[in-house]
């Protein structure tokens, strides 16, 4: 797994994220995000997965298409960071976190995804990232709208307690009249659409 990973290309400019699911080159060039998507040899998007130990696996996406990399684990995708982020969101998938990017720019946020349905083992590293962020920060469960996407969110939000963090403040992100933040981009007409936001409170 990690010789087929090494093989591939950085793709800040990928043909599928730009043309079909509507991500700009720009961002998909950003510092933020630059190093976090490849294109692996059938042309296919891919989004590395990281654990406490390193990489663990990939997330694969193209039309019609979506896996993961045989022999990984999930683990999470996360944007680069910096040391004054402030804001920490969580998505299901590094398209729908990338275009949660594109919706609603902000240059002190940094970006995660579980990669769908999680394992157990995710719980605890959504603990870890959200202990790791500045003091005073927001933790973001922007996942799809739709049952299974507000259990996710309750697993975010368990976790950002169980972080110990009383400091830490958390939300829910949920797309209206679209399932997924990506589905909202795509449909993105006039200006910028609203987010169904919970009221921040400590976590």
């Amino acid at each position: 797994m990690d010789r087929d990973y090494m093989r591939m290309q950085e793709a800040p400019n990928h043909p599928f994220l730009v043309n079909e699911r509507g991500i700009q080159a720009t961002v998909l060039s950003a510092e933020r995000f630059a190093g976090k998507v490849r294109i692996d040899g059938r042309g296919n998007a891919v989004f590395p997965h990281f654990d406490a130990d390193g990489l663990c696996g990939f997330e694969v996406k193209n039309r019609g298409f979506t896996s993961f990399a045989s022999g990984g684990a999930k683990g999470l995708w996360v944007s680069n960071t910096t040391d004054d982020d402030t804001n920490m969101v969580f998505c299901e998938s590094a398209i729908d976190a990338l275009s949660h990017a594109v919706l609603f720019p902000d240059g002190h946020t940094r970006y995660a995804s579980i990669g769908g349905k999680p394992n157990p083992q995710q719980a605890e590293l959504i603990r870890a990232a959200a202990a790791r962020m500045p003091s005073g920060s927001a933790i973001v469960a922007a996942m799809d709208a739709d049952k299974a996407g507000r259990e996710l969110a309750e697993m975010v939000r368990k976790a950002v307690e169980l972080s110990g963090r009383a400091d830490l403040r958390f939300r829910i992100d949920e797309p209206q009249g679209f399932k997924d933040w990506n589905d909202v981009l795509r449909g993105r007409r006039g200006p910028p659409p609203a987010s169904c936001s919970s009221e921040a409170h400590p976590a």
